[in-house]
Formats: C-alpha cells, sequence, structure tokens
C-alpha cells in the first residue's frame, strides 16, 4: 500500500501542477486582453524597464502583447508542460525501482560505491538513480519502452507516444535551436512531425492545448495503472 500510495500522492501533485501552469497562461492571457480595453479606453502610462533601459508606452506594450502571448507565453508554459511530464515519468520510475530494487539485480556496482554507502537502502537509492539517469537520456519511446518492461502497465498507446515524442522534440528544438527545426527534430518527432528542416516551430493555441491535454491524460493513465499494479 506504501508504494500505491506515495504513486497516487505524486500523481496528484503533478495534475496540479499542469493545472497551475495552464491558469497562469489562460490568467495571462487574460490580463493582456485587460491591457488592450484599458488603451482603448484613452488611458495612458508608460513602463520603464529599470535593467535594460527600455521605456514602453500603453500603445507599445498593446502591440507587444500579440507577440507576448503567441510566442513567450506558448512557449514558455508548452515548455513547462513536458518539464512536468518528464519529472513525472523519473520520480515514478523511481518509486518503482526503489519499492522493487530485485528488477534490478543485474545492475553492476563498483566495490568502491558500496564502501561508500552507510546502508543497504543509500545503496539501492545510488543504483536506482544511475538506472533512471540512463533512461532519462534516451527518447520518450525508449523512456516508455523501459516503463512496460519493468512494470507492465499496458498504456501509453503507440499513438500517444508519438505524439509525445514530437511535443518533447519541438520543446527541445525551442529551447536548443532557438525554435528551427533540425534534422534532429525530424528524428524525433517520426511521422508525427509538423515541421521540416530549418522551419520555424511553432504553438498555435490548438496544439498548446491539445499537448496538456495529452500530459494530463498520460499522467492519469499511467498512475491508475501503476496504482493498480502496487495494490
Amino acid at each position: 500500500m506504501a508504494l500505491a500510495d506515495d504513486i497516487r500522492a505524486l500523481r496528484d501533485r503533478v495534475l496540479a501542477d499542469l493545472r497551475a501552469a495552464h491558469d497562469y497562461y489562460a490568467e495571462t492571457k487574460a490580463a493582456w486582453r485587460i491591457v488592450h480595453k484599458v488603451v482603448e479606453t484613452g488611458h495612458t502610462f508608460t513602463v520603464r524597464n529599470t535593467v535594460t533601459g527600455t521605456v514602453t508606452t500603453q500603445r507599445d506594450l498593446a502591440h507587444k502583447a500579440r507577440g507576448y502571448v503567441a510566442e513567450q507565453l506558448a512557449e514558455t508554459t508548452f515548455q513547462q508542460f513536458i518539464a512536468v511530464l518528464e519529472a513525472f515519468f523519473f520520480d515514478l520510475l523511481r518509486l518503482w525501482l526503489i519499492a522493487h530494487p530485485k528488477s534490478l539485480d543485474e545492475r553492476k556496482v563498483d566495490f568502491q560505491a558500496v564502501l561508500n554507502e552507510p546502508n543497504k537502502d543509500s545503496l539501492i537509492a545510488l543504483v536506482v538513480g544511475r538506472e533512471v539517469n540512463d533512461v532519462l537520456h534516451g527518447p520518450p519511446g525508449a523512456w516508455f519502452q523501459y516503463l512496460e518492461k519493468r512494470v507492465n502497465l499496458g498504456c501509453p498507446s503507440a499513438d500517444e507516444i508519438e505524439r509525445i515524442g514530437e511535443a518533447k522534440a519541438s520543446r527541445d528544438v525551442l529551447v536548443h535551436n532557438r525554435g528551427v527545426a533540425n534534422k534532429a527534430y525530424e528524428a524525433k518527432a517520426g511521422n508525427a512531425k509538423r515541421y521540416n528542416d530549418g522551419q520555424r516551430i511553432e504553438i498555435p493555441e490548438g496544439y498548446h492545448r491539445r499537448t496538456w491535454e495529452l500530459i494530463q491524460k498520460l499522467v492519469t493513465d499511467i498512475s491508475d495503472a501503476a496504482i493498480a499494479k502496487a495494490l
């Protein structure tokens, strides 16, 4: 029951994080709409950035808002969705492997590492940490393949894995290649790719919402299946 309770707590915390991230997106969009309405009524003001020295008038701010929402806000919250999923997956995997350390009986540990650990629990945590770190460096498809091998949950579906693979590839391009798709994106995205090499990655509202909904579904489905296995 302890493992099931831990997974349940992880699921609830992650779903709360996902809701908070999307609430930030929706509420920030609403705040920018309010700015537009204030400007339209004739209010004047300036915003001074004391760090860069930039001075922005109310009309400049209203003009910038469209880009802020469509690009920076959408991209930032999209990246947060992917980060939440990554953290969930590896936290879940860590919980499962620590509860079932015999599943790693093929993992080799150097004797010095054994000597450095104060007890069996800390040694198990060390081995699990190394295992999880190795999985982390693979693509999402390999993550779920590993999870299925270890836990046999029967989810997510092949289509969902492919879609998450594309979302993760989009996130990687936004972070590491200034938002421009490359050959690495095409390879990671596979049949679900949205762009070709050299094209600018965009996060339109519909895609943004579908990705959030997919991640919410994956967290729920995987958690519930793992809880059922742990009982």
